[in-house]
């Protein structure tokens, strides 16, 4: 059976992108791929262009993918969708049995970003909260023109409002009541559900994709040590397995980006809310 044509569209350093590359690797799919600039990272600001915004996500938020003429939008579905695919690897991404399909549909949607879903209520919609110190970061860099350009052009209010806070006032030291709870309810009940098997549904799943994402990011932010904290023994085995995983070089360790800006927000290697985080761990155990 011939593959379909696919085409992604993604960013680099994009959370949500990183989790299909590695079900596109996973799954043994040839693709090819456009890199999006986003506009809260680059002058260039593609995702809002008018033919980005026309032709592939009327919503200006990538990973999008393409299978023949076929769009597909939000990680979730594009993953879900692609698990349908045969590609060169024998391995399964959703379970068949529906009770089990329904069990792994709550852990995608906790461990992923998803629409509708307030900031800070799941593990997926925490961690990127810690994510704020670069991208502010970023988006001080931009010039005043290409802010005007978000604020003309962006079809998300939401993200608009937040970019531009970003650029004139500050966000960054906001995350601690946002993130913390969520992120520890999380954590701990994710170290809960984990037992010697050797993923969380014991085969590879879509959800092992977001939280081999989800860990890597908190690797880029110098935040880690959490995963290997001796009060989680199942979470730091697991995270090592999911690095070894040939999906995980491929489909984010060659994809890295933003690695000076990260040295230099974390020149000394480590990130302050660690010690926050880590008490707050052990208080709760």
């Amino acid at each position: 059976m011939t593959q379909p044509k696919l085409m992604l569209y993604h960013a680099n350093w994009s959370l949500c992108s990183q989790m299909v590359r590695v079900a596109l690797y996973e799954k043994g799919l040839e693709f090819d791929h456009v890199p999006i600039k986003l506009c809260d990272h680059y002058e260039e600001a593609e995702n809002i262009s008018k033919d980005f915004l026309k032709n592939i996500n009327p919503t200006g938020v990538v990973p999008v993918l393409k299978i023949n003429d076929e769009i597909v939008r939000d990680s979730a579905y594009i993953i879900e969708r692609l698990d349908e695919l045969q590609g060169t690897n024998n391995i399964n991404l959703w379970p068949k049995e529906e009770s089990e399909r329904e069990r792994l549909r709550n852990w995608v949607y906790d461990t992923t970003i998803t629409e509708g879903v307030p900031m800070g209520k799941t593990l997926g919609m925490t961690i990127p909260l810690f994510s704020l110190g670069l991208i502010e970061n970023l988006i001080k860099s931009l010039s005043f023109k290409a802010i005007w350009n978000i604020i003309l052009r962006h079809p998300r209010r939401e993200r608009k409002i937040g970019f531009v806070t970003m650029y004139f006032t500050s966000l960054k030291d906001r995350i601690g009541p946002l993130a913390y709870k969520g992120f520890v309810e999380g954590i701990l009940e994710l170290e809960k559900n984990l037992s010697s098997d050797e993923y969380l549904f014991g085969d590879f799943s879509h959800a092992d994709i977001n939280l081999m994402c989800c860990f890597y990011r908190l690797q880029d932010l110098r935040l880690d040590p959490i995963l290997e904290m001796p009060e989680l023994p199942r979470i730091n085995s697991y995270w090592q397995k999911l690095k070894n995983r040939e999906s995980y070089t491929k489909g984010i360790l060659e994809f890295k980006d933003h690695e000076e800006k990260l040295d230099e927000i974390f020149f000394n290697g480590i990130n302050p809310h660690t010690k926050n985080l880590k008490e707050k761990i052990k208080q709760n155990i």
